[in-house]
């Protein structure tokens, strides 16, 4: 089974735990694949150097909080499951198509 590795804060991990289950229910991963999505995120896109490269700003806790589960659930799919390059304008495009 795989742990879910994100902030240590209790409720940032509530929120990436019901983060995975967004992902089981609307994208139809497992649990491990799910979670293994939510860890790539997090290490990504908490990285600076990550972030420096795309120019875009370093996500914490607060961004999370303030995305809440299922935004962050479809942005895991849009840049992790769907594997596509950070970009913001694209990603609202296709948020907008799929909660439509």
């Amino acid at each position: 089974m795989v742990e879910l590795k994100v902030s240590a804060d209790d409720d940032v991990m509530y929120l990436f735990e019901r983060v995975v289950k967004h992902l089981q229910a609307s994208y139809r991963y497992s649990s491990d694949e799910a979670i293994q999505l939510v860890n790539d995120y997090f290490a990504s896109f908490t990285s600076p150097t990550f972030c420096y490269e795309y120019a875009i700003p370093v996500q914490d806790d607060d961004f999370f909080c303030h995305i809440e589960a299922l935004g962050m659930a479809d942005r895991v799919q849009y840049y992790q499951g769907l594997k596509k390059l950070p970009d913001e304008r694209a990603f609202i495009d296709w948020q907008r198509s799929v909660r439509a």
